[in-house]
């Protein structure tokens, strides 16, 4: 076996020479169960456990070697023409998952704080650079499938922050080479979702075409008897959270069998894993473009390999016409059709995420409420209300935006109705920063951002959602409208999780079915009800057209370039990580140059069809960018207008309570807290 590099000549403070020798020293293990490994010559290893046969090959005649080297900055390591190339390729007859990443063998683990490096799976791009320290993996729960070869390319140097602290030490690492025997029912490379210990997997069974019930998934999507999610298949992964006590207790539904039905009075929540990827850019130059499928490529565990990268440019003139700076590290501008980006929805404050959850379905309330007998602002303005999650509820409206991101903040306080957990000795409070004090837990719920609708849409514009989904044609491959509306003396409501069964259907409470509703209308229409959902299946996110207006965390700065919170009822603003921030602009909400204003990944002005507010959007509904007195962002249209629908819509608010806007809670796992 081979050291991955290793570091023993001793450098100078001011000139420093030392050498970095880099090789392949191969481990092969599981967490699953113990492998045997097997010496096949200098250069490959062979794995053996039952059916499965992994061969770790080192592509190379010789170690990767740097002589003289130095610490250098980012630019000078990514430039270096030296790199480890190695293969892994699956020659048994069974699918196998696996990781990759560097282990460090020497006495001096210090040093792995000044090793940076970069790997590129199967000449996809480099991800970016990052310290040993930091995170040693190359790739992260990966599948082979049989006879299929993914190939690594690796590089590594010492940062310029290294110092004489670090003379006459040694250090070696290897490359590690995991294997887990499971077989995978989703093909697609999506990340697995994370859940919560509170969180319970579902699938949906049908008992008629109108009737059915949901029933918890096999966590390890290894049965297909249970299948939890095959984004190739348009079943994206489901889960609910459960009542403390209702027809079981939460404890019961969390230690049932796979297969156990779970009744629809007792889930709060239910929520829809939206993966981590990368998409190409077809219109990154402010210009307009066609409804079209988006090419949507999974990432492995928290990689970034898109080529463009974009950074804030947040103007205060009164003709502002730009709110970032995007450069392709590859092709230096943006090439429409061969630049990719890394949806930016994965980055939250200064974690990248693996994926998120999204809620399926537009927030409500408790439906005992006075809020929902009697909707009023008096009524719903408040704080304090629990927010549910589920379909065919009146939905929570008449509330400003700033109360709407406090009460969805609150569902991690201790003793939340959904048992989201925060340590049982501390007591939590919540404020408009966002912040929680005595907050104990590793997740996050926060309204949802503009770039989170945006992440949602492109992903259903992808073969993986209903624009994909062949089972649709024509315009019927846009999301159907949720249509659902009434008004009586003065008092508008709108319910969640129904359809309209056409991507611009009049308001109605006749003509609509409910979102289980899986009639097949033919003629290329697919569903009657699931065709209002991302995906044209059961599976995918409802009210994204229609319901209520969506209201989003995507913020217009004022003149001073500051948080605009105008009537939305803020009176500080909330930490940066919780909303999307836009350059100011006085008066121009339509043009080509005030559309500019929006950003690559949030569906605004990519989705661009015309230079135009009411026809502007790829489904020819209204596309608006925040203006002065209306700083803030809503998507999706709503019920009671046929002009306003559409996954690309946006309409401009100033963020006081109204009857027509809701909005909707997004789940951030982290490690620590996983099942």
């Amino acid at each position: 076996m081979k050291d991955f590099f290793r570091i023993n000549k001793p450098f100078k403070k001011y000139l420093p020479v030392y050498m970095i020798m880099l090789s392949i020293m191969l481990l092969l293990g599981t967490s699953y169960a113990l492998l045997r490994s097997s010496h096949q010559g200098e250069n490959s290893y062979v794995m053996n456990v039952g059916l499965l046969e992994v061969t770790f090959v080192d592509s190379q005649t010789s170690a990767l070697t740097l002589e003289n080297a130095k610490p250098v900055t980012d630019e000078e390591g990514k430039s270096n023409t030296n790199e480890l190339v190695f293969t892994v390729k699956n020659t048994g007859n069974i699918i196998a998952k696996y990781s990759v990443y560097i282990e460090e063998t020497s006495t001096s683990p210090e040093f792995k704080t000044v090793i940076r490096f970069i790997s590129n799976k199967n000449d996809t791009g480099y991800t970016d650079p990052k310290t040993l320290s930091e995170d040693n993996y190359i790739d992260q729960g990966s599948y082979l499938d049989v006879g299929e070869t993914a190939t690594y390319k690796v590089k590594a140097w010492i940062s310029e922050t290294a110092d004489a602290t670090y003379m006459n030490q040694t250090f070696t690492a290897r490359i590690v080479v995991e294997v887990f025997q499971s077989p995978k029912l989703d093909k697609s490379g999506a990340n697995e979702p994370e859940l919560l210990d509170n969180m319970i997997p579902v699938y949906y069974e049908a008992t008629s075409d109108t009737e059915g019930v949901w029933k918890k998934a096999d966590s390890t999507n290894t049965n297909s008897t249970y299948k939890w999610h095959d984004y190739t298949n348009f079943m994206w992964a489901n889960a609910v959270t459960v009542k403390e006590s209702g027809t079981k207790s939460r404890s019961e539904y969390l230690n049932s069998a796979v297969g156990t039905v779970i009744s629809m009075d007792d889930i709060t929540t239910m929520w829809v894993w939206i993966p981590r990827y990368k998409y190409t850019i077809w219109s990154g130059n402010n210009e307009t473009s066609q409804e079209q499928l988006i090419n949507v490529t999974f990432e492995s565990g928290t990689n970034k390999t898109g080529t463009v990268t974009c950074v804030d440019n947040i103007l205060t003139s009164s003709t502002s016409s730009s709110s970032e700076t995007c450069t392709d590290t590859t092709n230096g501008s943006i090439v429409n059709g061969t630049s990719t980006y890394t949806h930016p929805a994965f980055t939250f404050g200064d974690t990248e995420l693996t994926g998120f959850w999204y809620a399926k379905f537009e927030m409500s309330t408790d439906q005992d409420s006075t809020c929902v007998t009697s909707q009023s602002t008096t009524n719903c303005n408040v704080t304090g209300q629990n927010i549910y999650v589920k379909p065919d509820q009146i939905s929570l409206r008449y509330i400003n935006i700033a109360n709407s991101f406090v009460n969805i903040r609150n569902m991690e306080l201790f003793n939340n109705v959904h048992g989201f957990t925060q340590d049982t000795n501390a007591t939590t409070s919540s404020s408009q920063t966002g912040e929680i004090i005595n907050d104990t837990n590793d997740y996050d719920i926060h309204m949802q951002k503009n770039m989170e609708w945006g992440a949602v849409t492109y992903l259903a514009y992808s073969e993986y959602g209903k624009y994909g989904n062949s089972l649709y044609t024509g315009t019927y491959k846009r999301v159907y409208k949720n249509n659902w509306y009434t008004k009586a003396n003065s008092v508008y409501t709108y319910k969640t999780g129904y359809s309209g069964y056409s991507y611009n259907a009049n308001y109605s409470t006749s003509n609509t079915v409910l979102y289980n509703d899986l009639t097949d209308l033919g003629s290329g229409k697919g569903y009657k009800g699931a065709g209002a959902s991302t995906t044209g299946t059961i599976y995918g996110i409802y009210d994204m057209n229609g319901g209520a207006y969506d209201r989003t965390m995507g913020n217009m700065v004022n003149s001073s370039g500051n948080f605009y919170s105008l009537y939305s009822g803020f009176t500080t603003s909330p930490l940066e990580k919780y909303y999307d921030k836009y350059s100011y602009n006085s008066s121009d909400y339509s043009s080509k140059k005030s559309i500019s204003r929006g950003k690559l990944g949030d569906a605004t002005k990519e989705m661009t069809k015309g230079f135009t507010d009411s026809t502007g959007s790829w489904e020819g509904s209204y596309r608006n960018m925040p203006i002065y007195g209306y700083p803030w962002i809503d998507r999706g249209g709503f019920s009671d207008f046929s002009a306003y629908f559409g996954l690309s819509y946006s309409y401009v608010i100033d963020g006081v309570e109204d009857s027509y806007g809701s909005s909707r809670p997004v789940l951030v796992c982290l490690r620590d807290t996983l099942q």
